[in-house]
């Protein structure tokens, strides 16, 4: 028996792999104890972005009633205790569905796979990784295919649109492109005021660090039950996935 199977773990995907490596104390909370993290404001104000802009392009909706939809809702989650930070971010939703519209638009529609009631649904994209004596299935799901265009798009909400791409975002680009096979990918980075793409190129090396980042991992996680393996993992408090569930890390971990 392998360790992902020791576990329980029937696949991976790109957010999983990045938790691994940013966190793994994160990342045993997660998919070891089922910890439920709570969903940021951050997060929140990307999906209601995204979602505002799938209306326009392929759900029939006018530009202006979707971004009021999304301003709304947003408005609801941080009712109660949203940061200056959230109400900034808030105030430049707009922006970055209109900057998101604008740079897409030259694509045309999305085609997008849909329910048996015509809801629109993501398009899944998996690539089954083999290592030393294990395989395992890595999963994500995309933003924005178009077919005639040869093309996946992944759209991104930011405050401060990025020079370079993240480490996390390349390995999750990489991924896409690995198993889209012809497709190219690129990220598209809206702010309030601006928008920047970047595109994935040279992707083979990267999806042979990911590889190499599951054997890790798989070696790792046959070493010991989830108790075991709580108890030998580092705990780095500053991570940014415990920003929030800080009573959770010390359920966890004790600190």
């Amino acid at each position: 028996m392998n360790g992902f199977e020791r576990h329980g773990i029937k696949h991976s995907s790109p957010s999983a792999l990045n938790m691994w490596i940013s966190s793994p104390c994160a990342w045993i909370a997660r998919y070891l104890f089922n910890a439920k993290f709570k969903f940021g404001n951050p997060a929140k104000a990307g999906v209601l972005v995204e979602e505002a802009v799938v209306k326009v392009l392929a759900g029939g909706y006018e530009a202006a009633v979707a971004i009021e939809e999304a301003k709304k809702e947003y408005g609801r989650a941080i009712a109660l205790g949203g940061s200056p930070a959230d109400i900034k971010r808030g105030a430049a939703m707009q922006g970055m569905i209109e900057n998101a519209l604008k740079e897409l638009a030259p694509y045309g529609e999305p085609d997008f796979e849909r329910d048996v009631v015509g809801k629109i649904k993501q398009r899944k994209a998996e690539m089954l990784c083999k290592g030393d004596g294990w395989e395992l299935p890595v999963i994500g799901y995309l933003d924005l295919v178009y077919e005639k265009h040869g093309l996946v798009v992944d759209l991104k909400t930011t405050m401060a649109a990025p020079t370079n791409m993240s480490d996390e975002h390349i390995r999750q680009g990489a991924f896409y492109r690995g198993a889209m096979g012809n497709y190219g990918v690129k990220f598209l980075y809206v702010t309030g005021s601006k928008a920047v793409w970047h595109e994935i190129g040279d992707y083979a090396p990267v999806l042979k660090e990911i590889k190499a980042v599951l054997n890790r991992q798989e070696h790792f996680l046959k070493a010991g039950t989830a108790e075991e393996l709580r108890k030998l993992v580092q705990v780095n408090p500053s991570s940014y996935y415990w920003s929030g569930d800080e009573a959770l890390r010390k359920d966890m971990y004790g600190f």
